[in-house]
């Protein structure tokens, strides 16, 4: 579902794809638009209710000339989170939108209960410089960003439309979504998060891509070295995870923030597996898992949840109780 929404005292619309049922998650897209994300959309939409906004720039979303730094940014997702009526939720960022989501945590981290980011900008390796995605060929980029330049998530970054009206306005899309990045991106994406990173108290996951030419594995491991506490993971690709590699990234996160996902946490009286387990919890079954249940119904606080489980004949029951 599409939807738009004005907020209160700057009068900004933003822009925003909603799907799924479950507890509230909150994407932030990467710097080239949400269209590149939206098969990680689809499957966290499985079991969670995720809420994506265009980024102020991108889509329909307006407001991009009061956006001068990455604390305006977090001003303007705290207020759309007041607008959604949400006290709490889960971040998931990619790239752009994973700077975003860490400098949010930092700043509002009362209003985040996980934070997972995926291969994020925010930092700037002393010896080691990034490259500069605003400078590149179309050719370079694609080999930047890309494990195989040469394959289908690739070839559709670069497909030429065969509608005129349709090509250019995939190349002013395209266009305005470097122009809106690079107000906080460029010339370096180091606005100083890294002396904000301590501040994280969310359970976090930092996730990168194996082959990824832009952010590589040292630069991942630093940034997740940073947050105290923080969990990191791989996946075999390159920079474009949430296309590349929308399902591996959606199983990870999805053991990440329900780790009732995870066979070595379930109790020994149940000979049940993972697949038996999902497919339980989206049916008319009695089980409560934890993408069913709303945090906030029990939860006033950011502690996490404990869940209480006992086996009977025909299922699998489940109660969520504050830790």
């Amino acid at each position: 579902m599409n939807r738009t929404l004005q907020l209160a005292g700057s009068g900004t619309n933003v822009s925003l794809q909603q799907q799924g049922n479950g507890l509230a998650l909150i994407y932030l897209h990467g710097a080239f638009g949400i269209e590149w994300s939206r098969s990680l959309i689809d499957a966290l939409a499985h079991s969670h209710s995720v809420i994506a906004p265009h980024l102020p720039g991108y889509g329909d979303s307006d407001g991009l000339e009061r956006i001068n730094s990455f604390y305006d940014l977090s001003v303007w997702l705290d207020e759309v989170m007041d607008a959604l009526d949400l006290s709490q939720v889960t971040l998931v960022g990619h790239d752009f939108g994973g700077a975003a989501a860490a400098e949010y945590a930092a700043l509002f981290r009362r209003r985040v209960s996980r934070l997972v980011l995926l291969a994020p900008y925010g930092l700037w390796p002393q010896g080691d410089p990034l490259p500069d995605i605003f400078g590149l060929t179309p050719g370079a980029l694609t080999r930047l960003l890309y494990a195989d330049p040469s394959g289908p998530h690739a070839e559709q970054f670069n497909a030429p439309l065969a509608d005129k009206a349709e090509q250019m306005a995939s190349i002013l899309r395209r266009r305005q979504a470097l122009i809106a990045a690079a107000k906080l991106l460029w010339p370096i994406p180091d606005k100083g998060l890294k002396h904000r990173l301590y501040r994280i108290s969310a359970p976090s996951l930092v996730m990168g891509g194996r082959q990824d030419q832009l952010l590589n594995e040292a630069y991942v491991t630093d940034f997740a070295a940073r947050i105290a506490g923080a969990s990191l993971s791989w996946v075999d690709g390159g920079h474009m995870i949430p296309q590349e590699q929308a399902l591996a990234a959606a199983d990870q996160i999805g053991r990440f923030l329900n780790p009732m996902l995870s066979t070595a946490a379930w109790p020994t009286c149940c000979n049940v597996t993972r697949t038996n387990f999902q497919a339980a919890s989206a049916s008319a079954s009695p089980l409560r898992a934890p993408w069913c249940c709303s945090r906030k119904s029990w939860c006033s606080t950011s502690r996490p949840l404990r869940w209480t489980c006992r086996c009977s004949s025909r299922c699998w029951h489940c109660w969520p109780s504050c830790s």
